[in-house]
């Protein structure tokens, strides 16, 4: 610390000071851009301090090899203060921390004389007093001898008429407010005020005793809410603090908007930036570690416990609160707050220790200085409706842009409204009867769709638990179709089978929707909206997969609009609505994708009150911002795409990568784009990317799961390459053009995808407008087809006689999105470039292309009409998806799936290859755990590995695998079995066997089956009923003594003693889950499930691990003589890592997501 003395002749102009001294401490970061504007302002005072510290606390001193000589302030002190009848010194002192720092190392180097009264004047570098300010203030304290701190009233720096503050208070719960109103005019409404809890320390005068008892300001509150604090201390000592309106300083607040931290200088100015340049978001991390230290340094004790865990609770919800703003830094701040101040309990514990030497008052005496609630929310109210009413005064169009955009907003709703109608239409012609399945109650099925009858609870374990149900159970991650439905269910009450509904019967409607915005951010034109929107709709992917039941090509299909509407925005290339104001006929202007006005629809000319003709010919309209929260919609969409296919996370990163490549900005938010679905999808991308445990053919086998759609494997046949780059996935089907002839019949279905690519490729002549657009659009179209085109030739499930290869439907989508988005760009304006034009044959061609681009999606759509009115459902080329009115399980097997013993049932089923025979006929089989074969027990990942299984298994030979000794159960049952059953199906968990009533009643070889079984040992009839025959499954009479061979899905076994059977006793239990209270027994038990044995699953008794066991193919642990609490659950290593950064990305998404109201940096 060093010390500059300058002796300085008094002026003559200056009254003399009187009464007790004033120090004035002014306290700067060097060679501020305010400083020199503070001192003139400091030497203009009609009434003089009796001695100036002007302290530097630069962080390093004037002429080192860091800081320009410059920068050294002495200078100028020297020469603005020259006139100041009082003792002026210069004092460095580098780094200090605070302003108290500063002020107090000010303080010991003082030459007023010890034990005199005197009264310190704090000023910073950016608080620029006015003449009479000094004098204001000692005034007012000079017969007030209680008053310990008087504070000034703060106006705006650049504009004097402005308030920012008469005095603080705060609420009972610590929010600061100072009863003005953002850019207020100071008309001497709030000088009445005097007592108040608090004042800011800029221009502040301080009691030179009462600052010396206090020990100054609270190092830990750093520059904000130290004058708050202090009053506070201050009032409970016993003093007053008031609030001098007549005194007035210019206040820059640099420290609270930023603008310190802008480089240049040693104080961290810069020299030619105005200081409403900043933010106050800069500085949002120190304020509120500062508000945080506040509170709980001033709480009561007993409450110190509820505020540190409200302070940090509150820390989260704000912080959810700041993201959904897009506020990102200062979520981090919210949370970092909290913790920073409970890490560091001794800096509390200090600043309340000090506080309670001094107090003298209890708390409660602050009390009628605080504001309550009501006023809380009566300023809130204000301040919204202030902010609001700048926004509508700053923003209000003109009369001619008034009607402008009202003609423009009724010819969209009107566009938009007709699409309503049609697509509501279509749905009701199309889907009819699916919608009045699903308003009786009726759960979809058919085709590749399964039904999902699981409530919320259900869906939530089979999409995050990492077992899949199917069989007798399987390891692998589930579906990302089921975390997908999620949201979907809760929408629908918690009932799957309603989220499966909306997506199916309302795909339409929301594909529809998804094209008509999607397209807007290429085009204005209404027509070319609709068309677009129709095209999409019309396209034989989404027909075909809601024909075959496939749930996942079409959620990918509805999905994928939105994504390219998310990314459109995110990236800022939209096209909006402009209209030029002041101009007659004035027409949309869209902008470029450099955000250039580019005329469409007409000329606009200048008014004729114009007095510039030209001035409307040269305008810059500001681009469209690029969106986070868009960016956050389209990963959103993306993530529901992949769901659905997950064949299109490869190729939606590629075609993320190629218009990352064309874009011209902010490409980092495609990041976001892509976080999602990465993120939803990678435990199955993981397990792909392990080779899924299946050697020798790893490779292949990780790239199924990534090909393989959703549901039930439905054989089907791909098109060409050439025919999905026309938007068939499959061959075309032609029913109704069939009447036409064979030529017509060939063409016309390809008639819409033949045109939408020429007009994708004329659009790659529009020129440099367009050009990057349709260059992305071609990309995407490219990563489509390969995907397409891969997954048709890869094997992806067994089917009965053959393999199963992929649905190309998903990728297909792709390439038709791709191929839309430039058409649409490139058909643009069509009007106007053909009006620069004498009539020839541009108009022909443009008019032949119009009207075949306009019948040609009608081609599709009327066949699928046809087809959906003409044929039954189920027939070959009709609908293959249902509503079913029945149940597959008997009520009594249904009630053995829901009891705590938690067991399945067993169906076998009959196919006859020759009706009337028993000869050569197979017997199928399933095991259920609910009623019937559910979306929530199948994975792709089962169907792979059953694709790549061991021949053994698909022969049917026992081969020692569970499925192995389930297919040699099943032949002996169907041959007769000539033993007793009930002992395997027991331990397989099956309490009854159902024959389906289409089996039972219409084939021989049903007959025949129905007939051993009720000969079988171990099989008890039950009934027989519209679902089938349904055996239950108990020990004949007879049995073994002691052993319960009862069916459960976990049992205790107790080891085999003086030659009797192992006891066995069941165990209550979830679905695929233990969670009760099991008595003590024998040594040596053992828990068994009828489970695949596999290291995912854990068990546990009152906390204790217990420990696996290799026994047979069911998963056992060893539990001992010990009763409990048991606990069985399947936790696999990676489940709750996947599971948090899902929870965590999902959440932030969701959250950013969220269309909010951008807040502006700057002042306000």
């Amino acid at each position: 610390m060093t010390e500059t003395l300058l002796t300085l002749d008094p002026p003559a102009r200056l009254e003399a000071p009187s009464g007790r001294p004033v120090l004035a401490v002014l306290v700067t970061r060097g060679r501020t851009r305010y400083l020199e504007h503070t001192l003139a302002a400091l030497a203009s005072q009609t009434r003089a301090p009796a001695e100036v510290v002007v302290v530097d606390a630069a962080a390093q001193a004037a002429g080192s090899p860091a800081v320009p000589v410059a920068d050294d302030v002495t200078p100028l002190v020297a020469d603005l203060l020259a006139s100041v009848q009082a003792t002026v010194r210069v004092l460095r002192v580098p780094g200090a921390r605070t302003f108290g720092h500063a002020v107090r190392a000010a303080v010991a180097g003082s030459s007023t004389a010890p034990g005199e009264p005197a009264w310190l004047w704090l000023l910073h570098d950016d608080s620029a007093p006015e003449p009479t300010a000094l004098a204001e203030l000692v005034r007012a304290v000079e017969h007030a001898p209680s008053v310990a701190v008087a504070g000034a009233k703060q106006r705006s720096w650049d504009d004097p008429t402005r308030l920012l503050e008469v005095g603080v208070t705060t609420s009972r719960l610590g929010r600061r407010m100072t009863g003005v109103d953002e850019g207020e005019v100071d008309q001497g409404q709030h000088d009445g005020r005097d007592d108040v809890l608090g004042v800011g320390l800029a221009g502040a005068l301080v009691r030179f005793d009462v600052w010396q008892a206090l020990g100054g300001t609270d190092p830990m509150l750093g520059p904000f809410g130290d004058g708050l604090d202090l009053s506070r201390r201050a009032r409970l000592a016993g003093h007053r603090v008031v609030v001098v309106p007549s005194a007035v300083v210019r206040h820059a607040q640099a420290t609270y908007r930023g603008v310190r931290e802008f480089g240049g200088g040693a104080g961290g100015d810069v020299a030619d930036a105005r200081h409403d340049a900043g933010d106050p978001r800069r500085s949002f991390a120190a304020r509120r570690r500062a508000q945080v230290h506040a509170r709980l340094a001033a709480a009561p004790v007993v409450l110190l416990p509820f505020l540190g865990l409200g302070f940090l609770a509150a820390g989260v919800v704000r912080a959810l609160v700041r993201i959904a703003m897009k506020e990102l830094p200062l979520a981090a701040a919210e949370i970092a707050a909290p913790v920073a101040a409970l890490l560091h309990p001794g800096r509390m514990a200090r600043a309340r220790g000090h506080a309670r030497r001094v107090a003298r008052l209890p708390r409660r005496s602050l009390r009628p200085l605080q504001t309550t609630w009501r006023e809380v929310v009566r300023e809130q109210r204000d301040r919204h409706l202030t902010r609001a009413e700048q926004r509508r005064v700053g923003r209000a169009p003109s009369e001619l842009e008034l009607r402008e955009l009202a003609a423009l907003a009724t010819r969209r709703r009107a566009g938009l409204a007709g699409l309503g109608v049609v697509l509501v239409a279509l749905t009701a012609v199309v889907l009819g009867d699916l919608l009045q399945a699903v308003l009786r109650g009726e759960p979809l099925t058919g085709g590749a769709l399964l039904p999902a009858q699981a409530d919320l609870g259900e869906l939530w374990r089979a999409a995050t638990s990492g077992w899949v149900g199917a069989g007798l159970g399987s390891p692998g991650p589930a579906e990302p179709l089921l975390t997908a439905l999620v949201p979907f269910a809760v929408l629908t009450g918690g009932s799957t089978a309603g989220a499966v509904a909306v997506l199916l019967v309302g795909s339409l409607v929301l594909a529809g929707l998804g094209a008509w915005f999607a397209a807007g951010a290429a085009t204005r034109s209404v027509a070319a909206r609709l068309w677009a929107a129709v095209v999409w709709v019309a396209a034989p992917a989404l027909g075909l997969a809601l024909d075959g039941g496939r749930l996942g090509a079409v959620v990918a299909h509805v999905a994928l609009p939105w994504a390219a509407l998310g990314v459109a925005r995110a990236l800022g290339v939209q096209r909006q609505d402009v209209v030029v104001s002041g101009l007659v006929d004035a027409r949309r202007v869209p902008r470029d994708a450099a955000g250039n006005a580019v005329e469409t629809d007409g000329e606009a000319k200048p008014a004729a009150d114009q007095h510039d003709p030209d001035a409307a010919d040269t305008f810059r309209i500001p681009p469209p911002t690029s969106s986070v929260a868009a960016a956050a919609g389209a990963g959103l969409a993306f993530a529901l795409a992949v769901a659905g296919a997950p064949v299109l996370l490869p190729a939606g990163l590629l075609a993320l990568g190629a218009v990352a490549l064309v874009a011209r900005r902010r490409r980092r938010l495609l990041v976001l784009v892509a976080l999602p679905a990465v993120t939803l999808a990678g435990p199955l991308v993981a397990t792909a990317a392990s080779g899924f445990d299946l050697p020798g053919r790893s490779a292949l086998s990780g790239l199924r799961l990534l090909l393989a759609d959703p549901g039930v494997p439905v054989a089907s046949t791909a098109a060409p390459a050439w025919q999905q780059l026309l938007g068939w996935p499959v061959e075309p089907t032609t029913a109704l053009v069939d009447l036409a002839g064979p030529t017509v019949a060939q063409v016309a279905p390809l008639l819409g995808g033949g045109v939408l690519v020429v007009l994708a490729l004329l659009a790659l002549l529009r020129g440099p407008r367009v050009a990057r657009g349709v260059r992305a659009g071609w990309a995407v179209a490219a990563c489509g087809l390969a995907a397409a085109v891969l997954v048709a030739r890869v094997d992806v499930a067994a089917g009965d006689d053959f393999a199963v290869r992929g649905w190309p439907g998903a990728g297909v989508s792709l390439v038709l999105l791709g191929l839309l988005a430039a058409a649409v760009l490139g058909a643009d304006g069509m009007r106007t470039r053909m009006a620069r034009h004498d009539f020839g044959w541009r108009q022909v061609g443009v008019a032949v292309l119009t009207v075949v681009a306009v019948t040609a999606p009608l081609v599709p759509l009327a066949e699928w009409g046809v087809r959906a009115r003409t044929l039954e459902a189920g027939a070959a080329g009709a609908g293959q998806v249902v509503g079913r009115d029945g149940v597959v399980v008997p009520a009594v097997g249904q009630q053995a799936q829901v009891s705590p013993d938690r067991s399945r049932v067993l169906a076998l089923g009959v196919e006859d290859d020759a009706p009337g025979s028993s000869a050569n006929s197979m017997v199928r089989f399933q095991l259920f755990r609910a009623d019937g074969p559910q979306l929530t027990d199948e994975a792709v990942a089962s169907r792979v590995r059953s694709l790549a299984a061991e021949p053994g298994v698909e022969t049917g030979e026992a081969d020692g695998t569970p499925e192995g000794l389930l297919v040699d159960l099943v032949a002996r049952l169907a041959a007769g079995a000539p033993g007793d059953v009930s002992g395997e199906l027991s331990r397989l968990a099956v309490a009854a066997v159902l024959v389906p009533s289409d089996d039972a009643r219409t084939s021989v070889a049903g007959a025949q089956l129905v007939g051993r079984l009720d000969a079988t040992a171990g099989l008890e009839r039950i009934t027989e009923n519209e679902s089938g025959v349904i055996w239950r499954v108990s020990p004949p009479l007879g049995a073994v003594p002691g052993a319960t061979s009862a069916p459960a899905w976990a049992r205790l076994v107790s080891p085999a003693t003086g030659g009797s059977a192992p006891d066995e006793v069941p165990v209550a239990a979830e679905r695929l889950a233990v969670d009760t209270d099991v008595p003590a027994g024998d040594s040596g038990r053992l828990l068994v499930l009828a489970e695949r044995a596999e290291p995912g699953w854990h068990a546990s008794l009152d906390g204790r691990p217990l420990r696996s066991v290799s026994a047979d193919w069911r998963q056992t642990f060893e539990l001992g003589a010990d009763g409990g609490r048991l606990t069985v659950e399947y936790a696999p290593a990676d489940r709750a890592p996947w599971l948090a950064l899902q929870g965590v990305v999902g959440l932030l998404t969701v959250l950013l997501a969220v269309p909010v109201r951008r807040r502006r940096g700057g002042a306000r």
